[in-house]
Formats: C-alpha cells, structure tokens, sequence
C-alpha cells in the first residue's frame, strides 16, 4: 500500500514539473522571451520528466489492480491520463520527424515552384533562404534523390498533383481559380498576407500550435491553354532545418480541399 501510495504521489508530482517546464518552454517561446531553439531544448527534459510519471503511473496501476486496492486512486488516474496528454504532441512530432522527408519546403510543383515576393522581405537573418530548395539530395525511406524527386515519387496522389481545371463557358478561368484558391487558404486559417489577381499570386503564413513557428506560404495561379488555369502551392519554414512533415501538411490540406 505505501508503494502504491509513493507511485502515485511521485508520478503526480513528476508529471507537474513536466507541465511546468513545458508550458513555461511555450509561453517563452510564444511571448518572444526565448528564441526557439532554447524552447526546444527545454521540451526535452519535459519531455523526460512525462515519460517518468507515466512509468510510474503505470506502476501505480499494476499495484491498483493487482491488489485490487483503490488507494491513491484520485492522483493515480491523474498522473496516467495527464502525462498521456502531455507526451503526445513531442512523441507524435518527433515520429513525424522520422517518418517525413527531411525537408523545410514543400510544393506541388517542386520543379518550377512558386516564388515569393512579399514575405521574401520578411525574412530575417539566421532564417532560412526563401529561394527553393528542391534540387538538395536526401535519403527517405532508404532511397536517395532530389527533394523534388522523392516528392513526385512519394506525395504524386496528395501533394505533387496538378491542380488544373478545364472551364469553357468561364469568360476568365484565371480569375474564377484566382478566388477559389483564396476562400481555400481563408478557411484553412492561413494569414493572407498580401494578394495579386493580375499576377496570380497570394501569399500567407500559418504558425504551429505550440511553439507557433511561422511557415510561409504562396500560391501561384495562371492561364493554361485558352479556357484553362492552374493552380500551385508552397510552404516554407522560416527557420528549421526540417518541419517535421508541417509543411507537407499544409501542402495536403490545400490539394485536399482544392478537389473537395
């Protein structure tokens, strides 16, 4: 009984410190007080200190039911779900980040992407370049080529699909695709940022749930044939070596409503 008491009491008091260090990791990072990377950082041992009070809950449990004693039950249930909670959204990135191309810029047309204008002036130094980066070679899921290869050959039916349309009876299908891909970047919740319907260009960003790192987006829209347009879209993390899929998630949820 007094294990089973100390397991959960542990498993609650480690999870606390786990939510402590990672809220403050957040709020730090959100309210401009820590640069991203020390957030980062941060989360790790947070990180650490919520798998501990999930082990120990988990004890706690075995003792639970093995003893079939409801001691501690109250603290016990809340040290279990608690750092379940708190474990998934870093677990689940860092899965991400081994199942996802190791990449920051994703588009659905990797081999002439769109470029951008507007945001291109936001960026800062120590961010990353907004010139493409699609001719880098990498390995993903042990093969090795372009980034703009392995998305072809890989992301063809949901992220490198030509989002083209024939529209005979429209007197402008530039115009008429120039407006939907806009309303598909409002209800996404993506920032509009600037827009061009001459040129064919909208621009926006979109930030992460966390830590709210911001991700540039641009969507090009232009004539193809006499009764035809076509529309392309890119996203590109600021800062980061890899996005751990976002952007290629973004890219997604665009093509996704895009043909909805």
């Amino acid at each position: 009984m007094r294990f089973q008491l100390l397991a959960a009491r542990t498993a609650f008091a480690t999870l606390i410190l786990a939510v402590l260090a990672g809220a403050g990791a957040v709020v730090g990072v959100r309210l401009g007080l820590l640069p991203y990377r020390t957030g980062l950082a941060v989360m790790w041992p947070a990180t650490g200190l919520a798998l501990v009070a999930l082990a120990l809950a988990l004890l706690w449990l075995r003792s639970a039911i093995g003893r079939n004693d409801g001691t501690a039950k109250r603290i016990g249930i809340i040290a279990l779900v608690g750092s379940l909670v708190f474990l998934y959204p870093p677990l689940s990135t860092v899965y991400r980040g081994f199942t996802e191309m190791p990449i920051r810029d994703a588009s659905t047309d990797p081999d002439d992407p769109p470029h951008f204008m507007t945001l291109a002036k936001a960026r800062q130094p120590g961010m990353n370049s907004p010139e493409p980066d699609f001719q880098r070679r990498i390995n993903f899921r042990s093969d090795d080529g372009t980034v703009a290869y392995m998305l072809h050959e890989y992301y063809q039916a949901d992220v490198s699909k030509p989002m083209a349309r024939l529209m005979p009876q429209n007197p402008n299908p530039m115009k008429t695709m120039f407006w939907r891909c806009f309303k598909i970047a409002k209800s996404l919740g993506w920032k509009i940022v600037d827009h061009n319907e001459k040129e064919g260009r909208i621009e926006a960003t979109v930030a992460s749930f966390w830590f709210g790192e911001v991700s540039d987006i641009v969507i090009r829209v232009k004539t193809r044939g006499p009764i035809g347009a076509r529309a392309d879209v890119r996203a590109q993390s600021r800062i980061g070596a890899i996005d751990n899929g976002f952007n290629i998630s973004q890219v997604k949820k665009f093509v996704a409503r895009f043909w909805s």
